[in-house]
């Protein structure tokens, strides 16, 4: 697997995790939490693809294959997935070449494959806990 970075590097907490995912006719969001911060705030992240057409939510342990590889970038929530990816898999499953960009959100406990033309929109976020 071959990766870059998209965004600001991040830290994330081993607790980090996906907190909403949303798919509407206004394309894909996401709210990941990084960790929490002071004053029980959590800190986090909105991530918008208008342009999805297909995602997968899978759990860390089930992409062990990704972090073991050599071209995976670490420190980033969200990482293009430049080959070796789901969407390489795709196109041999279904003997056709999609006109989309895969992107991989990460977090300590779920990542989310996502199937786009152009990068997200990236935004920091905090909300109470609770």
């Amino acid at each position: 697997m071959t990766t870059l970075p998209c965004g600001e590097p991040c830290e994330m907490q081993p607790g980090s995790g996906i907190e909403s995912l949303r798919f509407s006719s206004q394309g894909l969001a996401l709210r990941i939490a990084l960790g929490l911060g002071p004053q029980n705030m959590v800190e986090g992240l909105d991530i918008a693809f208008p342009d999805a057409c297909a995602f997968r939510y899978l759990d860390e342990l089930d992409l062990q294959r990704y972090w073991r590889s050599r071209g995976f970038v670490r420190g980033y929530p969200v990482l293009e997935v430049q080959q070796g990816g789901w969407l390489d898999e795709e196109v041999v499953l279904q003997q056709r070449h999609y006109h989309q960009r895969e992107w991989l959100v990460v977090t300590g406990n779920g990542c989310v494959s996502v199937f786009a033309a152009s990068a997200p929109d990236v935004v920091p976020v905090q909300w109470r806990l609770g």
